[in-house]
């Protein structure tokens, strides 16, 4: 295909599972992941960090426009819309027969794998493309938790094909690693990554029963209030606007009917009264179109300088070896 000029070219095949696509599709049909071609068409596949970490991957950091950055948004949407169409062809599930919290299971997979856990204080977690929920909750809180959980899934996401598209590559466990890299190695990304997470687990959750208890551990740990307040306060206003664009994705699929399931989950499993202290940490701020592309590029270019240095590189190789075992399992 490398031989073949342009002009020519009608069809595109899918750098991920290789489906033969007409050249109108912006998305593979098979499998809905975003297509390479015309000047993104010569795609690469990084498989080690060597080949990542060249002055022009780095120069083309510059590059990340509101465009691109649009079409992975929309790219992301068209993929979980592909898998839970995969999901309901395949399976003798009816979905009008689904209970809430099955439904919401069902979007969350379209997307990540998820495990049960029953042990631990925590709720739930999510690394490396899986989401853990603790089974011995209420329904409410397990659907609470997964639209959480499913957030930080799509807050990274969102990176790793951003660096896919600048980069014209298609995904590989050494991007998802740094990626990930990125998206834990400072408190402050840590800090906007769970603020998004609250942000869009509390758009479906009714009024009064939204918790950033795990956002204010973090506060806690990492910051001083009063010294940080401006980086605080940076951290908030992104997490929001990235929230925005992920509440963007997510309402395609938890519509106002299971908004309205979800409700009376909580009705049926909470039999206290809503608490509205924690209302007072939602933020409307978000930034513009043009600062949210510079933050989002200073973001990966600081991940970047970091995952350079040698030290970091058994972090790296350890975060690869760990996608590489899940994504072949």
């Amino acid at each position: 295909m490398k031989n073949i000029p342009l002009h020519v070219i009608s069809m595109v095949f899918c750098s991920k599972c290789g489906f033969e696509n007409s050249d109108d599709n912006n998305n593979c049909e098979n499998c809905g992941e975003l297509l390479f071609k015309k000047e993104h068409f010569k795609v690469k596949s990084y498989e080690n960090f060597e080949d990542i970490f060249t002055k022009e991957n780095y120069k083309k950091l510059d590059e990340i426009t509101l465009e691109g950055y649009n079409t992975v948004i929309e790219n992301i949407a068209n993929m979980g819309h592909h898998h839970l169409e995969e999901y309901y062809k395949n399976t003798d599930v009816n979905k009008r027969h689904m209970n809430i919290l099955d439904k919401i299971k069902a979007i969350a997979e379209a997307y990540s794998k998820i495990i049960y856990k029953s042990s631990g204080a925590e709720l739930g977690s999510y690394s490396f493309n899986i989401i853990r929920v603790d089974d011995r909750l209420d329904k409410a809180s397990q659907i609470s938790t997964l639209i959480h959980e499913l957030s930080h899934h799509l807050f990274s996401e969102i990176f790793e094909q951003l660096l896919m598209y600048v980069w014209g590559s298609s995904k590989s466990d050494a991007i998802e690693a740094l990626a990930w890299f990125t998206l834990i190695g400072s408190p402050l990304t840590q800090l906007t990554n769970e603020y998004c997470a609250h942000t869009c687990e509390g758009r479906f959750v009714p009024h009064g029963y939204q918790n950033y208890g795990s956002f204010n551990n973090i506060l806690i740990q990492e910051f001083d209030p009063e010294k940080d307040q401006k980086s605080i306060t940076i951290s908030l206003v992104m997490g929001n606007t990235i929230a925005h664009d992920i509440l963007h994705i997510l309402e395609e699929f938890i519509d106002y009917d299971l908004r309205e399931e979800i409700k009376q989950q909580f009705k049926k499993d909470f039999t206290y009264p809503p608490k509205y202290d924690q209302i007072m940490l939602e933020n409307n701020a978000i930034l513009s179109p043009e600062d949210k592309i510079a933050s989002i590029i200073s973001i990966l270019k600081s991940g970047y300088d970091a995952a350079k240095d040698k030290k970091m590189r058994e972090i790296l190789d350890t975060f690869k070896n760990n996608y590489t075992e899940i994504n072949e399992d």
